[in-house]
């Protein structure tokens, strides 16, 4: 196959392949959590433990929904943050599997490089950079204040910034080396762990995908959505790794501290929708249930 047939097809690949992967399976993957949240909310709730609890919660008790979203959300983030915690601890041992693996990754993919490839994958980091996500933030950003979905504009923006301010904090306390710049493909600064690329196209392009999720779209469009967010985050975390500015496990960190993140800004927003709706004198809701960008209108008070 041509080098540049192949370049043209690989995101194609991966498109379709994440595709196919949230069409099927994942559809239903999320019908069993939502039902497996309801369910197990009500069960809390109702169970004699769950009774005490909440009515011993004071003006908490109407609040177990959001407490719930808090409690799970902070479970996948601790989660994630200790897989981050793990990789930094393992890159700076010459003989860790992760160390081992950097210099093959990077080994490898420094003997395999193609004009076609490079053109691509340059394309796709720029994508990532500081640059690219900004430009798709605003337009996106643009597009929900149109559709006066205020909140989810706010959303997106606090969300990306205060991602990248986080990087560059991490990228501080750890300090760590890029590879040796005079084999790099691209021009890259400051230090390598956690990869700032990854770390921002996951978490834009995660915000993103999650915002898509949350329209009244079919599955199919939100299945497709979702496969876009993946094939960009894999695609600018291969860049960088190719382009040999970044060790392999600088992406799996940066794909980590996204996670944390994301998951962070994700449970903050569905909580204080909750709450909004909860001021406004809306019934408490289940974990599961999707809550409207815009605020429900109070009941009218009856004489």
């Amino acid at each position: 196959m041509p080098p540049f047939l192949f370049a043209l097809l690989v995101p194609v690949v991966l498109f379709v392949t994440f595709w196919a992967l949230c069409y099927w399976p994942l559809a239903g993957v999320v019908s069993v959590m939502k039902v497996g949240l309801k369910r197990g909310s009500a069960w809390l709730v109702q169970s004699r433990w769950g009774k005490w609890a909440f009515g011993h919660a004071g003006p908490l008790g109407p609040y177990a929904p959001i407490l719930l979203v808090m409690a799970l959300g902070g479970i996948a983030a601790v989660g994630a943050g200790y897989v981050f915690v793990v990789l930094a601890e393992q890159f700076r041992l010459t003989t860790s599997v992760v160390y081992q693996a950097d210099q093959a990754v990077h080994t490898w993919f420094g003997h395999e490089r193609q004009p076609a490839m490079t053109v691509l994958l340059s394309t796709v980091t720029w994508f990532g950079g500081m640059v690219g996500e900004a430009v798709s933030v605003a337009v996106v950003a643009v597009l929900l204040l149109v559709r006066k979905q205020r909140a989810s504009a706010i959303f997106l923006m606090v969300t990306a910034a205060t991602g990248g301010l986080l990087n560059t904090a991490l990228k501080m306390i750890f300090a760590r080396a890029r590879p040796d710049m005079a084999s790099a493909l691209a021009v890259a600064r400051w230090y390598s762990y956690p990869s700032g690329h990854a770390m921002a196209s996951f978490i834009t392009f995660g915000a993103l995908a999650y915002l898509a999720l949350r329209l009244p779209w079919p599955w199919l469009s939100k299945s497709a959505a979702l496969a876009i967010a993946l094939t960009m985050v894999v695609l600018v975390g291969v860049s960088r790794v190719y382009l040999g500015v970044h060790w392999a496990s600088d992406i799996a960190g940066g794909w980590s501290a996204g996670t944390v993140w994301l998951v962070t800004a994700v449970v903050s927003y569905e909580m204080l929708l909750r709450l909004r709706q909860r001021r406004r004198g809306a019934a408490p809701t289940s974990p599961a249930a999707d809550i409207p960008d815009k605020p429900v209108p109070a009941h009218p008070v009856t004489s």
